[in-house]
């Protein structure tokens, strides 16, 4: 008997992950449909990653794709683990307007180059740690719609 609880173990934590993945699909559609504006801007499937430095020597790594939905005062995103798994969104609001966001995490940061965009912040739950997203490969279209975005909302972040 004890020669099969592996097998189920290893089952169970297939499902449960897939469970969760559809989970999080349906969370974001519905976040995307209830916090769309008509100024809202939607990206898909850019690529990125998610550094969080918890401390002294316990950094995280985490390889994905990203939907994206720009609204006036935030900014929501999608991560997909493995490119293809969605994952808990992140919402990061520019200023002190809470309207339109959900669990918003401050946007401290930000810097902008030739095709990547570098976000900072500093969630809650990470005591003593930060949180920051680089986009990747971005197109310039892209990267002119971030830079009117944050320097517009966000004069006084160091860019």
């Amino acid at each position: 008997m004890l020669d099969h609880i592996f097998d189920y173990f290893f089952l169970a934590a297939i499902v449960f992950q897939l469970l969760l993945g559809i989970f999080f699909y349906v969370q974001n559609k519905k976040i995307i449909a209830r916090f769309r504006n008509s100024d809202s801007r939607e990206f898909k499937n850019i690529s990125g990653k998610t550094v969080s430095d918890k401390g002294f020597l316990r950094r995280s790594f985490r390889w994905c794709s990203f939907n994206i939905l720009i609204n006036q005062n935030s900014v929501f995103l999608f991560p997909k683990d493995f490119y293809f798994i969605p994952g808990r969104f992140i919402n990061l609001t520019f200023g002190s307007n809470k309207e339109n966001t959900k669990r918003p995490t401050g946007l401290r940061e930000f810097s902008i180059h030739k095709d990547t965009v570098v976000l900072v912040s500093y969630p809650d739950f990470l005591v003593n740690g930060k949180r920051t997203i680089y986009l990747q490969n971005l197109n310039p279209e892209q990267i002119e719609l971030f830079q009117k975005v944050l320097k517009n909302r966000m004069p006084s972040a160091l860019h």
